[in-house]
């Protein structure tokens, strides 16, 4: 439990914030039902901490609207190129292990729940036969997952052009994303969109939702609709390699700023700060 964690922690307390209320609307049955007392546990996570990381401005704003006292810091989040990169040389090899043919794969990572748009991701798949979907993910919270039932059905009903992988380890994720085409990802909500930052360094074209998130650090970056027949018209011009080169050297490029070595002064920043508030 992360109060028992930041009550027994004697040092410097650092957290952060990359789960906050809204995220569990759409994750866990019934969140509705405990939304204060989830919004006051959080609160007082927080509050124990000397320094909370922000990994965007639309995350410092809930974190603001909750009440938070203590300092908020901005800090993005950020990958190890070097764990992906690589893995673009291996794109034949690795796209002959799946067992994929030479139809443009879409991928789509994340927890199978309504607030990550599984069932958009599903419709879109049933207007393009011709395209393979892939989503990786399962349901992390079991038994207390949101719409269990209705999205099993949606699995077992998918057409025939859409795999569900399940739960995969982070590194294959990263292979993935290394032999698709374009990455797809219709989320209601994120607080910053971390497995959006690995499609990126990928090179992959990301087609998305347009969230406060994603217009922060991805500015043009990306492609975005809000409606199945809008996502279906952005996949669709997206069978064009041209197009899918432009769109993903684009997001290959801002990627690069969100590098963990590039990032490594911020959070050694970040670490002096907690230190000097926990001893001042």
């Amino acid at each position: 439990m992360a109060v028992i964690r930041m009550m027994v922690h004697r040092g410097p307390k650092l957290i952060s914030a990359h789960v906050t209320p809204e995220t569990l609307a759409g994750s866990i049955r019934g969140s509705h039902l405990v939304h204060g007392l989830v919004r006051r546990y959080m609160r007082a996570v927080f509050d124990m901490a000397d320094l909370v990381l922000s990994v965007s401005k639309a995350t410092t704003a809930e974190l603001e609207e909750l009440g938070v006292r203590g300092p908020v810091l901005p800090m993005s989040n950020a990958i190890d190129e070097r764990r992906i990169r690589p893995l673009l040389e291996r794109r034949a090899e690795l796209r002959a292990g799946f067992g994929w043919d030479d139809r443009p794969v879409v991928l789509g990572v994340g927890q199978i729940q309504p607030r990550k748009g599984v069932e958009e991701f599903v419709a879109c798949a049933r207007s393009l036969p011709h395209l393979r979907f892939v989503w990786l993910g399962g349901m992390q919270f079991g038994l207390l997952s949101d719409a269990r039932e209705s999205l099993t059905r949606l699995r077992a009903d998918a057409p025939a052009n859409v795999t569900f992988t399940g739960l995969v380890p982070r590194d294959e994720v990263f292979a993935y994303c290394a032999a698709a085409d374009v990455f797809f990802l219709p989320s209601r909500h994120e607080t910053f969109g971390l497995a959006t930052l690995e499609a990126a360094t990928a090179g992959l074209p990301l087609v998305l939702t347009d969230l406060p998130c994603y217009q922060e650090w991805l500015k043009d970056a990306y492609r975005h609709a809000a409606t199945v027949p809008g996502y279906v018209a952005l996949l669709r011009d997206l069978e064009d390699a041209a197009t899918r080169t432009h769109w993903g050297t684009l997001a290959s490029r801002t990627a690069v700023r969100h590098d963990s070595r590039m990032l490594a002064d911020g959070l050694r920043e970040a670490y002096l700060l907690a230190h000097a508030r926990h001893n001042s």
